[in-house]
């Protein structure tokens, strides 16, 4: 039996920026929103990732940080971003493969929205962007 494809039209107003630098997670989080039909930014790096996400058009209205970047962390993104009016507001969702008995403390302390571990399911991913769009809790390891 074939899993049912998912309502792509609640996806269809999300504007998402996503900063990961690992290639494999960069291409099944680039993958994912392609198939879901998301407007999609991928940044490597997150060092200028303020300026990114305004000269974005429209806005990103969902933002997904890995925690551990070469330059900077996604702890220090999120400051930035939370002090920005203009992404005051945005569903910023941690994705990491950080221990999550650890890192998911810290991210709701930091204003994270959410929490996907590492490595993302490509089947419980949909799922799981709907529940955060829908304002629900998700903080789970995978």
């Amino acid at each position: 039996m074939r899993p049912a494809r998912p309502d792509l039209s609640d996806f269809a107003n999300l504007h998402a920026l996503v900063v990961e630098d690992d290639a494999g997670g960069m291409a099944i989080i680039g993958v994912m929103m392609r198939y879901l039909g998301i407007d999609a930014f991928i940044d490597a790096t997150g060092e200028d990732v303020l300026s990114i996400a305004n000269a974005m058009n429209p806005l990103p209205n969902i933002i997904f940080l890995d925690i551990n970047l070469p330059k900077t962390t996604g702890y220090d993104i999120i400051k930035l971003l939370r002090a920005d009016p203009k992404f005051k507001a945005a569903t910023i969702v941690a994705v990491t493969a950080q221990d999550a008995d650890t890192e998911i403390p810290k991210c709701k302390e930091a204003g994270f929205n959410a929490y996907i571990g590492k490595p993302i399911s490509r089947m419980r991913f949909p799922k799981q962007l709907r529940r955060i769009i829908a304002g629900e809790e998700v903080w789970e390891t995978y």
